[in-house]
């Protein structure tokens, strides 16, 4: 299972994009947010959508991946798991 922060390393491969500040230029966020995704948190779902769509992914395995990421609730983590599985997380 990989987490959000590994999306944007894919993001910065595929969009030879040189750092994470870059990354963040290319998503319309702070570059304070890089490194909150860095340590754990994700970014909000219309930044998600962006990320998918750049990386030619189902919007929702990057949406579910955030989304239990951050989910508190076991049983609500475990269900955003297995949807993010089933979309293409592996």
């Amino acid at each position: 299972m990989r987490w959000f922060d590994s999306y944007i390393d894919e993001l910065k491969d595929k969009m030879n994009l040189p750092s994470d500040y870059a990354a963040a230029k290319f998503l319309g966020v702070p570059r304070q947010s890089m490194t909150k995704v860095r340590n754990g948190q994700v970014l909000g779902k219309d930044k998600c959508l962006r990320l998918a769509i750049a990386l030619k992914r189902d919007p929702i395995e990057i949406i579910a991946t955030a989304e239990a990421q951050t989910e508190k609730n076991q049983e609500l983590k475990a269900i955003w798991l297995k949807l993010a599985k089933e979309r293409g997380n592996d």
